[in-house]
């Protein structure tokens, strides 16, 4: 048998291989290092988000401002948006549309695109808002209070248009800037975690998931893991209490559900099912979406993607694109 020093004796150096240079470990294989670095968690299977969900709408009656059904409403324009029949108002051509992304977006492809494409193809004026989708809520709500801003010296009147975190950012700038109100003529809030997002309260309260994205989140995505926290029930509380959503905004929220095995975020979905009995669309809980004093759209049939990104055909119901024009109009109808 040639020995490997014998084979390189008879080989011109030339031809010799030459060694592979080494490359820079992945964030992946970074991650995955540092994990097995770190003491082994605690073991803990606590509360997590159980009884909270809801929280807002549990208080004696008076206390919130209800909410309004907008659902059979919004399925009349849904209808008509797929028709391909005109459903917006000639005013609506008056505003700009400001878009904030939710957590993660600056992730995603194609996160948000078919909604921002189908307002543009309705001849609106549409810009999307400069935020931090990993970074903390203060930081982009004066990214928007900038914006408004920018917009009142402009003379325009501004449309919110924000999915997830990002429309919890929409409200949240008028709540600590209410004279801001009079540069927004409407808030359209898709799948907001309003009152808390039960997913991040469990990440953020089991120590397990909680070391995670205190590790993976900054290496990862460049984030603050703080945001997450920021969308537990606990900090939800203490925000809204301090900072609560000031009345005569035209808003409409869309809360959904969904528990389908065709949904990608199916195991999240049975997840809330299997422990706490609640429906949800894989990251929010329906009530929890629902904001005081707004007009909501209520439907048992959307996961929490479906309303920001396209679906694999046959795997969801609805275009974003669809549902963005049809809460549009909605929202305009309100005054």
């Amino acid at each position: 048998m040639t020995r490997r020093s014998d084979l390189e004796d008879l080989l011109p150096v030339a031809s010799l291989p030459t060694p592979a240079p080494s490359r820079e470990p992945t964030a992946i294989a970074r991650l995955t290092r540092g994990l097995r670095g770190l003491p082994a968690a605690p073991r803990w299977w606590g509360p997590g988000s159980g009884g909270l969900a809801g929280w807002l709408h549990q208080g004696p009656s008076g206390m919130t401002p209800p909410t309004v059904d907008l659902t059979p409403r919004f399925r009349a324009l849904l209808d008509r948006v797929r028709e391909g029949e005109p459903v917006l108002p000639p005013e609506a051509r008056n505003h700009q549309y400001l878009v904030v992304r939710g957590m993660l977006g600056d992730e995603m492809p194609g996160y948000l695109l078919d909604n921002v494409q189908r307002l543009e193809g309705r001849g609106l004026s549409v810009r999307e808002a400069d935020v931090d989708t990993e970074g903390l809520l203060l930081s982009n709500v004066a990214v928007l209070r900038e914006a408004l801003l920018d917009a009142q010296h402009f003379g325009r009147s501004v449309v919110l248009v924000g999915h997830s975190k990002g429309g919890v950012e929409c409200t949240a700038v008028l709540a600590m800037y209410p004279e801001l109100r009079r540069v927004v003529r409407a808030v359209v809030a898709l799948q907001a975690p309003y009152a808390g997002a039960a997913l991040a309260h469990d990440l953020a309260t089991t120590p397990e998931m909680r070391r995670l994205i205190d590790f993976a989140f900054p290496l990862l995505f460049h984030g603050v893991s703080r945001s997450v926290e920021e969308l537990a029930y606990p900090q939800r509380m203490a925000f809204i209490r301090q900072h609560p959503y000031p009345m005569g905004i035209p808003t409409v929220a869309l809360a959904t559900s969904r528990l389908s095995r065709l949904s990608t975020l199916y195991p999240l979905q049975r997840y809330f099912q299997e422990r706490y009995g609640q429906a949800s669309d894989g990251l929010v809980m329906p009530l929890d979406a629902e904001i005081p004093g707004a007009g909501v759209v209520r439907l048992d049939d959307m996961d929490h993607s479906e309303a920001a990104l396209r679906a694999l055909p046959g795997l969801g119901r609805y275009h974003p694109g669809d549902v963005t024009e049809a809460m549009v109009a909605l929202a305009l109808e309100a005054r």
